[in-house]
């Protein structure tokens, strides 16, 4: 698969740059002049809205800044940016300069069209041998980092469709898991959907070879992510044709288009490695945590009409103002409902909601809509008995509810939707104790590392303390404090085999406030310190 290496190209007279881009076949010989500039500051402007060329070719002498100037800039902000000088026969002092700076190479004007050729050969190669040491060094800190990295995505992928414990355990989480910037109090964020489209027949029936596509896509996509800052991408097992990215906007006129510019740039990348095209959708900015369900269900009507956004500035307030409106406390009356198994009260809220004086248009019905399937998710995940039959009903509800033609057909479906859930509600709660104890069996394991106590749990599932408590213990076998431990000690273990964390994030990662309590534990359970145990690891598995 041919790599396109992307040039910008700097002076100060455009007939030279025009002869430079007709001296040869440019794409022939992999490389793509992506941008031009006619002054150092110009490039520096185009470098800083980013994304960056593997090579900067710039003359050497400039009005206002010249091309030594603005290599050292270059040097400083971008150490990785090769960077080719143009210089004439009389420049040999300017060029001596560039050589004291790191440059390695020059043409010498007028360009020949065979040194060209030669300079880009000899870059082509020395670029692809970057490339693959990248991406072993890549691989490298990936694997390294294995763990960390799916327990981050996870904790992404939970915030958009659980049900959170708090706030406040949801900052403390995300600081342990090392995604402190998203815990910011001036905090504003926006989601992007990415679809890989597979044209039909290409795959046959070779389910083998979708699954290794869509490795190739995820791969991709979190590669291209890496390169942008704070930037965050995460998955859905649902959809592995799907990832999701949730981006820090930042301010500054600079930044302004940040996010059209990371998706125009992983779609380069997904047409140009996998020969595929893919379906985008950017959701609204919002502000704070509060709101990031709401951000995360704007993308998803933004992907599922694709355009829906590019019609006018009313659709788009309309949606912006929605984002306001449904409120954290809104959701809780909602929940409250359903898990009382009171369909009156539910209906009376939908109403409040959709209310019908309003002139509402359809696309602002669908987003409204799309948040409370995101609500029924989080529900039917927690109460679902045997499997997840109705989760993955509602995620194709998630998929198709844009579909819809009418405010009726809306209304209609969400109030089966909510029958459907309540009746899963009804199940678990009116079940066999072992089915309640699963239920919460499954809460605990993918929230263990919070500070769950077994009162919150018994209010949760609407059950008494002391009941859930003697229920855990006969079904599990052990009492529900030692199954929060054991749990955590099976991660601490996956996490110091990995020998790349320290002991005092390790600690937090699974639960514990300070490393000493952890560290008590551990050897309490395990026999061995986490130190010892990490070097013992290490020792007998050398080769593994």
């Amino acid at each position: 698969m041919n790599i396109m290496y992307e040039i910008m190209l700097v002076d100060d007279e455009k007939g030279i740059r025009n002869s430079i881009k007709a001296k040869i076949d440019w794409e022939a010989a992999g490389f793509r002049i992506v941008s031009e500039a006619s002054s150092g500051n110009e490039a520096l402007q185009l470098l800083e809205q980013g994304p960056l060329p593997q090579l900067v070719i710039s003359d050497i002498r400039m009005p206002q800044m010249d091309g030594i100037e603005f290599i050292r800039i270059c040097k400083k902000k971008y150490p990785l940016l090769r960077t080719v000088v143009l210089s004439g026969y009389s420049d040999f002092d300017y060029l001596k300069s560039a050589i004291q700076l790191g440059v390695k190479d020059y043409l010498l004007k007028p360009v020949a069209r065979a040194e060209l050729n030669e300079l880009l050969g000899r870059l082509s190669e020395e670029f692809e041998q970057e490339q693959k040491n990248l991406q072993i060094s890549q691989y490298d800190h990936l694997r390294k980092n294995e763990q960390l990295r799916l327990m981050q995505e996870n904790f992404l992928l939970q915030m958009v469709k659980d049900e959170w414990y708090s706030l406040a355990a949801i900052k403390e989480r995300l600081q342990q898991l090392q995604l402190t910037p998203l815990t910011a109090d001036d905090l504003k964020l926006q989601f992007v959907a990415v679809e890989m489209r597979v044209p039909t027949g290409r795959m046959a029936d070779r389910q083998d070879r979708r699954d290794l596509l869509n490795l190739a896509f995820q791969m991709l996509c979190r590669e291209t992510a890496a390169k942008w800052k704070e930037i965050y991408p995460f998955y859905d097992v649902a959809n592995s044709a799907m990832m999701y990215f949730l981006v820090i906007m930042k301010s500054g006129p600079e930044h302004a288009d940040r996010t059209e510019r990371f998706v125009e740039e992983l779609k380069r990348n997904i047409a140009s490695y996998l020969k595929l095209e893919c379906v985008t959708g950017i959701g609204e900015e919002v502000k704070g945590l509060k709101r990031l369900k709401n951000g995360y269900a704007s993308c998803m009507l933004s992907w599922s009409q694709s355009t829906v956004y590019k019609d006018g500035e009313g659709e788009r307030n309309w949606v912006m103002e929605l984002t306001l409106a449904f409120t954290p406390e809104v959701e809780r009356k909602l929940v409250q409902a359903i898990e009382n198994l009171d369909m009156s009260t539910f209906r009376q809220q939908l109403d409040t909601i959709f209310s019908s004086e309003r002139d509402m248009p359809m696309f602002a019905f669908t987003f409204l809509a799309l948040r409370i399937l995101l609500m029924f998710s989080s529900i039917a995940k927690k109460f679902e008995l045997g499997g997840s039959a109705l989760q993955k009903y509602l995620w194709n509800c998630q998929m198709t509810i844009a579909d819809y033609q009418s405010r009726e057909g809306v209304l209609g479906q969400i109030n089966e939707l909510a029958q459907l859930v309540m009746d899963e509600v009804k199940k678990l709660r009116f079940s066999s104790g072992q089915h309640m104890v699963e239920a919460v069996r499954k809460y605990v394991e993918e929230n263990f590392s919070y500070e769950l106590t077994l009162s919150s749990l018994a209010e949760m599932f609407h059950l008494n303390e002391t009941y859930l408590s003697g229920l855990f213990k006969q079904h599990v076998g052990i009492t529900f404090s030692d199954y929060v431990t054991k749990l955590r000690m099976a991660k601490a273990v996956q996490l110091l085999q990995e020998n790349e964390l320290k002991l005092t994030d390790i600690a937090m990662l699974v639960g514990y406030s300070s490393s000493s309590y952890f560290s008590t534990a551990f050897k309490k359970n395990m026999g061995k310190s986490p130190k010892d145990y990490r070097e013992w690891y290490l020792k007998n598995h050398k080769h593994g």
